[in-house]
């Protein structure tokens, strides 16, 4: 498998059916024929993967390996690679040749979406590409005030906030998130290092946590800004040993901790 995200998937002859044409009834797939011996075809691959990413699973990308399929791939008219095709509602919609750029895919992709955020998310990643950062925080802000169940527009909004090292307020857009978005791992594990940052930005000095630790080792609290702290002074082994009797302990950090260690 090149990817364990649960929208990139390798196929084959066997399954393309299934992951392929049954999976474009419910959004667009991404079919992507390829070979790890051709050079066009390695620059394409993390490119649509990262495409794959933004999108967070808004569509599906596959990759279907022409080196082990050669056979199949000839059937279904694919004769030069890389290609990738776009699947919608049980049909081929879209047939591209050539390794274009991640923009050009992500035209392609947005038109076979449902009408709503996915233009707006575009436009502020291209805001931001050319360094217009408030312009790009703007369009965010506006629709995700417009679209209160999208999720993913205050998870882009809290990432645009952590480029521009406004740690608290990206932390208090993703606190505020509804309890479903929590199991996309990105919500997830975004939210739990943004507490270890803000808990280490408003915590005492490394010393003052170290003789509060030392003078009560049930000082929970302390003994957790302290793993922060030096998680932020690239002092892991000793944060793992703080966030390992956090563990331990039956305290509210416990679950904090355990990400922390992981």
């Amino acid at each position: 498998m090149i990817s364990v995200r649960r929208y990139i998937f390798d196929i084959h002859p066997d399954n393309f059916s299934t992951m392929v044409m049954e999976n474009s009834r419910r959004g667009p797939v991404m079919v992507y024929f390829w070979s790890p011996r051709a050079g066009p075809c390695m620059r394409l691959l993390p490119r649509l993967v990262r495409l794959a990413d933004e999108f967070g699973g808004r569509f599906l990308l596959t990759l279907l390996n022409t080196d082990e399929h050669q056979d199949f791939a000839r059937d279904k008219g694919v004769i030069s690679i890389p290609t990738v095709r776009i699947y919608h509602r049980d049909r081929l919609a879209e047939n591209v040749r050539g390794a274009y750029s991640k923009r050009v895919f992500e035209d392609i992709i947005v038109k076979y979406l449902p009408p709503g955020t996915e233009r707006t998310r575009i436009e502020a990643a291209r805001a931001y590409e050319q360094d217009a950062l408030d312009e790009s925080l703007q369009l965010l802000v506006s629709t995700a005030k417009a679209n209160p169940d999208d999720f993913r527009l205050r998870l882009d909004q809290a990432k645009l906030l952590v480029r521009q090292g406004r740690h608290e307020q990206a932390l208090e857009i993703l606190e505020q998130l509804p309890n479903e978005a929590f199991e996309d791992p990105e919500v997830d594990l975004l939210c739990s290092h943004l507490r270890f940052i803000v808990t280490a930005h408003r915590a005492p000095s490394l010393e003052s946590l170290r003789n509060l630790v030392a003078s009560n080792a049930s000082d929970f609290h302390a003994r957790f800004q302290l793993s922060a702290r030096l998680i932020m002074e690239d002092d892991y082994a000793s944060a793992i040993q703080h966030l390992l009797q956090l563990v331990r302990a039956d305290t509210p950090y416990k679950e904090q901790a355990y990400k922390g260690i992981l």
